[in-house]
């Protein structure tokens, strides 16, 4: 998704996997929202739902093979990664010394 301006699918099967993937995306956020993952941690659900509305976007467009609305969503999807990572990876952004 991150690419879809210089790696736009030229086929239905590459639309096809580009579905796939979005969904997968989608699908991750609820994983995490699972009690087993999430065991009850307001930030953690809140992080895990960033995720799982901009996968459900990213597969709309997909499906809808709208190049624009997958470039508009770039920044959304990429905060849901930084944002949870901010919070719950030790020493995210940090460089190694």
């Amino acid at each position: 998704v991150f690419y879809i301006t210089s790696r736009t699918p030229a086929s239905e099967a590459e639309w096809t996997a580009l579905q796939a993937q979005t969904l997968t995306l989608a699908e991750a956020g609820n994983l995490l929202m699972l009690p087993a993952h999430a065991r009850g941690r307001t930030r953690w659900l809140d992080d895990a739902r960033l995720m799982l509305e901009a996968g459900r976007k990213a597969f709309a467009a997909a499906k809808a093979k709208d190049v624009a609305a997958l470039e508009a969503l770039n920044d959304e999807l990429y905060q849901s990664c930084v944002t949870c990572h901010e919070h719950f990876r030790p020493g995210y952004g940090k460089r190694g010394r």
